[in-house]
């Protein structure tokens, strides 16, 4: 299961994967939103991204294609697990109220939708 996080640049490498489910170094080069970055720099963090276990990566000819071996949603769904695991350990019940309260400024729609998702994870218990 996913242990590690991905720094904000390779957020941003993996959304270009996750986007175009495969793709070279060449084709995230182009859809970077820092177009300064060296060609060896978006391979370096390719390299990590597959050493950490988010992506797979296939030869073609001299280079590599990557693929995402993680979906975006398990990869948010772990952190925020242990964004609120973290938080809790941190400020106990301080934290939960204030979370609880930061409900009331979602707009309507989302609010019900967030409480309607809680009453039925308290349902299937």
């Amino acid at each position: 299961m996913i242990q590690k996080s991905m720094s904000k640049l390779e957020q941003e490498v993996m959304a270009i994967i996750w986007n175009c489910k495969s793709c070279s170094v060449r084709d995230v080069m182009a859809q970077l939103t820092n177009s300064k970055l060296a060609y060896t720099t978006v391979a370096t963090i390719l390299l990590r991204l597959y050493k950490k276990g988010f992506v797979t990566r296939k030869g073609q000819g001299v280079s590599f294609v990557y693929l995402p071996k993680v979906t975006k949603e398990t990869y948010v769904k772990k952190m925020a697990q242990i964004f609120v695991k973290n938080l809790y350990s941190a400020f106990s019940d301080t934290a939960i109220v204030s979370f609880v309260e930061s409900i009331e400024t979602l707009p309507k729609e989302k609010k019900s939708y967030f409480l309607k998702l809680l009453q039925d994870k308290n349902d299937n218990k």
